[in-house]
């Protein structure tokens, strides 16, 4: 087993947190929701955010992501 996340996963957590520092996380879900205040000011919310991610995501047997859609879906479910 590897000891380190795969390209793949590395990637699907980097474009992850870059949509939610942009605000386009789960487009068109969350269009036009301005959620990162709430963010602000409670910054576990953010975290929790991530874990729903990171727990929802699915890799295959290479380490690479199979839902990365859905995993957003969820947690910006979770946001909305």
């Amino acid at each position: 087993m590897p000891s380190h996340l795969s390209h793949g996963a590395s990637g699907a957590l980097r474009r992850f947190a870059g949509r939610l520092a942009r605000g386009s996380a789960g487009h068109p879900m969350l269009e036009g929701i301005d959620y990162w205040e709430e963010l602000r000011e409670s910054p576990s919310q953010m975290e929790i955010c991530v874990a729903i991610f990171a727990n929802v995501l699915e890799l295959d047997e290479q380490g690479e992501p199979v839902n990365e859609k859905h995993a957003e879906r969820r947690a910006a479910a979770w946001l909305y």
